[in-house]
């Protein structure tokens, strides 16, 4: 699954899901599950797939067996999660749903502020989220910058598809705030630590090379 993350084949993922009976999972490997589905239904929704709203649905009742399971900053990130993704499949419940990520993301980090995963999420929002809304890039570096040290302090990052995407999204967010020179040094980083992340050797690194010429 990590492979398939940093080689854009998502399609494996969607695989996985399909293939996967939810209700045979222990409590370990639904959180697993869920994980991976949080990863998915974004691409599902941006790549405009068949199945986007019947994995947005399947996500809600996902979400809401682990409620007890969770702890609170990881519910409280999916939900914020979730309702982005209604956002995005409907025009008329944007501005709506939109708050509603945008202040569940907020909820998240309060409920825990080293959760590395919300404090990505509400990153996230910052660095999208226009100024004009409440946005905020430099904000969003630091909790970029506070995930990824929290991820490395607690030896998460093996195989990690959520620590490597902090990572890609702490180097956009260099580059937006005036620190190209530092995006493409953590670009490279990333490399060495992963060749095949695509998007990163292929894309997103080539253009920051381009820009600084």
């Amino acid at each position: 699954m990590y492979q398939a993350y940093l080689q854009q084949d998502m399609t494996f993922w969607n695989r996985y899901l399909h293939d996967t009976e939810w209700s045979t999972l222990t409590q370990k490997e639904k959180a697993r599950y869920l994980n991976y589905e949080y990863g998915y239904v974004a691409t599902a929704i941006d790549t405009k797939q068949d199945d986007a709203k019947q994995h947005v649905a399947w996500f809600l009742e996902h979400i809401n067996a682990m409620e007890s399971v969770l702890p609170a900053s990881t519910i409280l990130m999916y939900r914020s999660s979730y309702a982005a993704y209604r956002a995005k499949l409907s025009s008329w419940e944007y501005a709506k749903q939109g708050l509603r990520a945008f202040n569940l993301a907020k909820d998240a980090v309060k409920a825990d502020e080293n959760d590395p995963y919300a404090l990505t999420l509400l990153g996230c929002v910052d660095f999208y989220a226009p100024s004009l809304f409440g946005g905020s890039k430099s904000r969003a570096l630091q909790l970029f910058q506070k995930a990824e040290r929290i991820f490395v302090e607690r030896g998460d990052t093996v195989n990690n598809w959520n620590y490597a995407s902090v990572c890609m999204q702490m180097a956009m967010c260099l580059d937006k705030t005036g620190h190209s020179d530092e995006a493409i040094r953590l670009c490279e980083q990333l490399l060495q630590r992963d060749p095949n992340f695509l998007f990163i050797r292929d894309e997103y690194l080539p253009q920051l090379r381009k820009k600084k010429k």
